[in-house]
């Protein structure tokens, strides 16, 4: 009789036993992702919540009297109706289009260049030159720009002056916008051509071979083949980058401040400065979550409607 239930107790413990592993098997993915899942949601969704909660407050020491008071939609139409918000607004579209338009330009170009004429040590050469700039932290590079820059002692300003009729302008203070561009441009245009590079090496060499037995020119063949087979890596390269932008800050801070005047005022420099400068956390709150919708819609609708989600699809 012992013999028998013990028996039974054995067959039920191990139906149990593999019961366990089945189901530990069968969900075997979501076990190994779950602890990852949780700390990207713990540092996405708690600073956005707690983000979402300063901008419904008062949460400014100019009145400290009415620190952390609701304050409903105030700091949004504090946002709305303040002038540099507008204009830090205009700067970042310029800013980022523009830098956008030439690190893709120069990337691709560059990256065709040496993918066709460039051979052997060359090709390695210039691989590794151009991508020097974006070994460097954009804060150092920001620094190493102010002192090539600089009218008295700067190499740029002395070459302009010494070998072309004209005189060299006050970068940061005159033309303070372009400045910060070509400089981000300098920064991230081997970004986009390692991608391109990469890109222009997995074309087959069946098409292009098939392009010019047909007679087509260099520039067709990149127009009619390379550039509709690399449309993948395009469109990957233009949106990650796009997103990198939007999230520019440390490069033209260190550069200008946001100045002179608020010539080169960002918008993440606007926000930086709303909190920590005037001290008003709600506005800054608000105007971060504005921009960061903003910056939602912009990829949504270039992942939709310019042809993105296909790509990703």
């Amino acid at each position: 009789m012992s013999t028998d239930t013990r028996s039974v107790g054995s067959d039920q413990g191990d139906g149990a036993l593999g019961s366990l592993k089945g189901v530990w098997n069968d969900y075997l993915p979501v076990w190994l992702a779950t602890p990852m899942v949780l700390v990207v949601l713990l540092i996405t969704i708690f600073p956005g919540v707690y983000d979402l909660y300063l901008s419904l407050v008062n949460y400014t020491y100019v009145n400290p009297d009415q620190l952390g008071t609701f304050a409903g939609l105030h700091n949004f139409a504090v946002v709305f109706t303040d002038p540099t918000v507008w204009q830090s607004i205009t700067v970042t579209t310029v800013f980022v289009l523009s830098a956008l338009v030439l690190e893709t330009v120069l990337g691709f170009g560059l990256a065709a260049l040496v993918n066709d004429v460039a051979s052997g040590r060359a090709k390695s050469f210039y691989r590794v030159a151009f991508i020097l700039p974006m070994a460097v932290a954009p804060v150092s590079l920001a620094t190493i720009g102010q002192v090539m820059l600089q009218p008295q002692l700067g190499i740029i300003p002395y070459l302009i002056n010494s070998y072309t009729p004209f005189a060299a302008p006050a970068f940061l203070t005159d033309v303070p916008l372009l400045t910060v561009i070509l400089i981000d441009t300098w920064n991230w245009t081997p970004f986009m051509f390692l991608i391109f590079y990469a890109g222009l090496s997995s074309v087959p060499g069946e098409l292009l071979e098939a392009a010019r037995i047909d007679g087509a020119p260099m520039w067709r063949r990149y127009v009619h083949v390379v550039i509709p087979y690399l449309k993948p890596v395009l469109f990957v390269a233009i949106l990650i980058r796009l997103i990198d932008l939007f999230r520019s800050f440390g490069l033209v801070y260190t550069l200008t401040q946001g100045g002179p005047g608020n010539a080169t005022m960002l918008i993440g420099i606007q926000i930086f400065q709303t909190g920590f400068t005037y001290v008003d956390l709600g506005a800054a709150s608000a105007l971060a979550i504005v921009y960061l919708v903003v910056v939602l819609i912009i990829c949504n609708i270039l992942i939709r409607v310019v042809g993105f989600g296909e790509v990703l699809d």
